[in-house]
């Protein structure tokens, strides 16, 4: 049984006096401590969109899980050549591999275990940053935007069949296909709070299949920024001693555990198709790691690498979830995003540019 699973089988006093028994110990992480602590203490207005029943909150609670997904998703990210060459010309995960690893699981971390008011906000504020990573393809003249459209399907929708086999994997193996079914359903949402309209994404194991199996020989391609970024995730730097060095060990076990969960066209254009010794071993130190990292002492001590945000959110739904049950996602965020200053054009450039694209491929 899960860490959430576990709490959400207790009485709300129960689980509120299991989840702050370890309290004390976020002491120890000075003014991050507390700020997480004052998170989780927060009082909230509703459930949010996912609420205690969802299966989204049982895969994102996971941070092993939640990690691999957010480290992993950004090479297959890079596999769109179109964002891999606006997002190489932006990213700071070069130099700062820690904090954009937290800012992600922030992310996802409020619109998943946040009440409503907060899963729209995190959606705006992430919206706007992203409406400042702009840039010119190299060759081609076109330009990039971070919120069209397309750029962003491509990164969720890819992302979302690792992130529910790394679940699978490491997480819960006894998922079955209907927990698969409702985790597709949930994730539009997320995806949505981030500026995606309704209506553009696959909502079904079976359509987003269909749509990653279209994207491989028509999109996808193995560029110069993909191969970076794999150059990275498999040999980071040892330096500077923190955090780099000290993440150094977990980054690499973290990502060749990953690569077995990826289609076998990624493996095979990015090259990581024939090392399996590097790949069952980096599984079996995961596993072994998973069966510990949702312990509460664990939970309690591991806020410097996950962020103090990401903590807070997940444990003030423990604490403060007023029961109301899943709020109906009735409104149609992603459109007001993209209508609104900075994202008009976002959904038209997208097109263009992955139309060239695969003309260029054929």
């Amino acid at each position: 049984m899960s860490f959430v699973s576990e709490m959400l089988s207790k009485t709300p006093e129960e689980r509120r006096a299991a989840d702050r028994r370890f309290d004390f110990l976020l002491g120890l992480h000075g003014k991050n401590g507390k700020k997480a602590l004052a998170m989780a203490e927060a009082p909230r207005i509703d459930d949010g969109y996912f609420g205690p029943d969802s299966i989204s909150w049982k895969v994102y609670e996971n941070v092993l899980v939640a990690g691999m997904g957010a480290m992993s998703g950004l090479f297959l990210a890079m596999l769109d050549p179109v964002g891999a060459y606006g997002v190489g010309q932006h990213t700071v995960y070069y130099y700062d591999t820690l904090g954009r690893t937290r800012r992600s699981l922030l992310f996802f971390a409020g619109a998943v275990f946040g009440d409503s008011a907060t899963a729209d906000k995190v959606g705006r504020d992430l919206f706007r940053k992203h409406s400042h990573v702009n840039g010119e393809i190299p060759g081609s003249g076109e330009q990039f935007r971070a919120n069209h459209v397309e750029a962003l399907k491509f990164t969720y929708i890819a992302g979302w069949q690792l992130l529910w086999r790394a679940y699978k994997a490491y997480g819960d193996p006894n998922a079955t296909a209907e927990d698969e079914r409702q985790f597709y359903a949930e994730q539009h949402i997320v995806a949505e709070l981030l500026g995606i309209p309704t209506g553009e994404l696959p909502l079904t194991p079976e359509d987003v299949d269909a749509w990653v199996a279209n994207a491989e020989p028509n999109i996808m391609a193995f560029t110069r920024p993909a191969q970076e970024i794999l150059d990275f995730l498999t040999s980071p730097p040892w330096t500077p001693v923190w955090p780099l060095g000290a993440i150094n060990p977990f980054v690499r076990i973290l990502f060749w555990a990953s690569v077995p969960l990826m289609s076998p066209y990624v493996r095979e254009i990015g090259g990581l198709a024939n090392i399996p010794l590097r790949t069952k071993l980096s599984a079996v130190v995961i596993k072994q790691v998973a069966k510990v990292v949702n312990h509460p002492i664990v939970d309690h001590l591991i806020v410097p690498f996950v962020g103090y945000e990401m903590w807070g959110y997940a444990h003030n739904a423990l604490r403060h979830a007023p029961e109301t049950g899943r709020v109906p996602f009735t409104h149609n965020p992603g459109l007001t995003l993209q209508q609104g200053k900075g994202g008009t054009l976002q959904h038209t450039i997208g097109q263009q540019a992955h139309a060239g694209l695969q003309e260029a491929k054929r």
